[in-house]
């Protein structure tokens, strides 16, 4: 039996109105965070695989981006499994690592999306030494460079309970929000990643849930329809 494609892509246009309210609502504490603590670059991570992490971090890199004279860089740092390319619906390549590997320059990976205050930087391949780039010097250079340009920048990192590629990332950002699945991830898991952040150096700005129920908004504080958010910061 042929396996059915799931479709990642993100149209913003298209989001209900009680989804988009909850991005801007994670938004609003996320920069409420962010002012605070002086933070810029936000890395966005989470404790397994398909918890969300990629759809929430997009939405809200593209809220953050319809502030009036915002500019955001969405950067693609989960190089094992990759989806922002198919999220912002851009093509791959070229991407991070083409720049890290000489391949191209920084103009040539930066792609326009359909908002015009934010941009990507997709993936280019799939390295087989993705830790390797991530720490690299060239990373670092990269980070330092086009942060001059914008706002915000958005990581989206590999979960931090897998694999250990998105530490370095993790120690160049100002803070880190984790995403978790409602009824999925379970406490110790989350412990678990809140405590290798800490280890790592990570500044957690807060937990974002993600598929919180109507009937549990009141639990978690904020939610709004069948994909409702609850935010912790801290």
């Amino acid at each position: 039996m042929a396996k059915t494609k799931i479709d990642r892509s993100i149209d913003t246009e298209a989001l209900g109105f009680q989804i988009r309210e909850s991005y801007k609502t994670a938004r609003t504490n996320i920069a409420y965070s962010i002012i605070k603590k002086g933070c810029k670059k936000i890395a966005f991570t989470s404790s397994s695989k398909g918890e969300g992490k990629t759809v929430t971090a997009m939405n809200v890199a593209s809220a953050l981006a319809q502030q009036v004279d915002t500019k955001v860089l969405v950067i693609e740092c989960d190089l094992r499994r990759p989806h922002v390319h198919s999220a912002l619906r851009l093509s791959p390549t070229p991407g991070i690592t083409n720049y890290l590997n000489d391949e191209c320059t920084v103009d040539e990976i930066i792609q326009s999306t359909k908002l015009s205050n934010m941009n990507a930087v997709c993936y280019g391949a799939v390295p087989p030494n993705p830790s390797e780039l991530l720490a690299s010097d060239s990373m670092a250079d990269f980070v330092k460079m086009v942060e001059k340009d914008y706002d915000y920048i958005i990581f989206d990192t590999p979960p931090i309970g897998v694999v250990i590629d998105a530490v370095p990332i993790i120690k160049a950002s100002d803070g880190v929000v984790v995403v978790v699945k409602n009824n999925s991830t379970t406490y110790p898991q989350l412990n678990k990643t809140l405590e290798t952040l800490e280890r790592s150096g990570g500044k957690t700005l807060g937990v974002i849930i993600n598929k919180v129920k109507p009937s549990e908004t009141k639990k978690y504080k904020k939610g709004y329809g069948n994909y409702s958010y609850g935010y912790y910061g801290y």
